[in-house]
């Protein structure tokens, strides 16, 4: 007798699992069948989407900085079939923008008009095909830009003049340190034969001299002098 009911609880479990196999395989295959039905649906259907689109600068030395910083990225918005709209997401260029006429020696500012940004985008996100554009953002770009300089120092001679004849300018001391600002990317392009220092023969009787320069190179952004006045004697010939 108990051999029997054994073998009737082994079917009755049995039989339970198979009952619970088939709900779990009949759920999987009726969620299965709803994604399909809702994948169908939504590409099928116009929505909006917002594409993030990388944003390059050509033509910027390598001494130019921006403050702040210019955008990496445009976000656009454009509003299309679910399908299409995939489609958008997996062919996302990179928009190149030239700077190199906007930047000059210095300081300054770049403009990028909406225009321009537009006249980048791919066709089928400016709204020729089926999609429509929504917005861009930022809708136009602008930076205030600076030049990144450095500094290099040389020790020179100082040179007199307006010297009368039958005199002699004596200097004290007779050099000086001459500090040079430049652009980094124009360091090498200037030397000490591009910088003159002198003084002038004191024409009222001046306790000291100031130290004047003149140089010759277009690369040279500011002198700075030490000492900036220097004392004298004057010497007559016999």
């Amino acid at each position: 007798m108990n051999r029997i009911k054994e073998i009737l609880l082994k079917c009755l479990r049995t039989l339970k699992d198979a009952i619970l196999s088939w709900d779990a395989l009949a759920f999987v295959c009726f969620a299965l069948v709803a994604t399909v039905l809702w994948y169908g649906h939504a590409i099928g259907t116009e929505r909006e989407t917002t594409l993030h689109i990388p944003v390059s600068y050509d033509g910027v030395p390598q001494d130019v900085y921006f403050e702040p910083e210019l955008p990496d990225h445009i976000d656009v918005v454009i509003r299309d079939a679910g399908r299409r709209l995939i489609e958008q997401h997996e062919d996302i260029p990179v928009l190149e923008f030239d700077l190199s006429d906007q930047i000059k020696d210095g300081a300054g500012k770049v403009h990028i008009a909406s225009e321009q940004i537009y006249q980048k985008l791919p066709s089928a996100m400016q709204g020729s095909g089926t999609a429509k554009l929504v917005r861009i953002t930022p809708g136009e770009i602008e930076g205030n830009y600076r030049e990144r300089y450095t500094e290099r120092k040389y020790t020179m001679n100082v040179e007199t003049r307006k010297v009368p004849a039958g005199h002699r300018l004596i200097l004290f001391p007779p050099r000086i340190d001459v500090t040079v600002r430049m652009s980094q990317s124009h360091y090498n392009d200037v030397s000490a034969k591009d910088i003159t220092v002198f003084c002038e023969y004191p024409a009222n009787g001046e306790d000291k001299l100031e130290v004047k320069s003149i140089h010759r190179s277009k690369f040279i952004k500011g002198i700075r002098l030490s000492p900036a006045e220097l004392e004298y004697i004057i010497e007559k010939s016999q």
